[in-house]
């Protein structure tokens, strides 16, 4: 009996975490460009008018990346190489829009990004390892 509801117990489980992977609902540009403009006023105290044109900018280039990746959905490397220019451009825009003491910030952030997700590539490593 304990066998039984051991593995019943076990089977909901599983089934239960394969339907909220299924459940995943992709964000709108919009839903994405609108989180990261809030989050970039916060981080950086844009200016009404300078967050308007974050969003702008952002809505913009995730635009342009989704469409890269459907014309590539096999290809990383291709779509790689489209992505990139898009997102240095979209870069370089965004410096003209912040002030010298918020780009200083927004580089600070982007780097502190990158070790973050270098220490999690390192930590899937060494589960790997494991």
């Amino acid at each position: 009996m304990k066998k039984l509801m051991l593995c019943i117990v076990a089977v909901v489980f599983t089934v239960s975490s394969f339907a909220q992977d299924g459940n995943k609902v992709q964000k709108t540009p919009e839903e994405i460009a609108n989180k990261r403009a809030d989050k970039l006023k916060t981080e950086l105290t844009l200016s009404d008018d300078q967050r308007a044109k974050e969003y702008a900018l952002e809505l913009d280039r995730i635009i342009k990346v989704r469409a890269t990746r459907a014309k590539y959905p096999t290809d990383k490397k291709a779509a790689h190489k489209e992505i990139k220019p898009i997102n240095e451009a979209s870069q370089t825009a965004l410096k003209e829009i912040l002030t010298a003491d918020q780009i200083t910030k927004w580089e600070a952030l982007k780097k502190a990004q990158k070790e973050k997700r270098k220490g999690k590539k390192a930590a899937a490593s060494d589960d790997e390892i494991d």
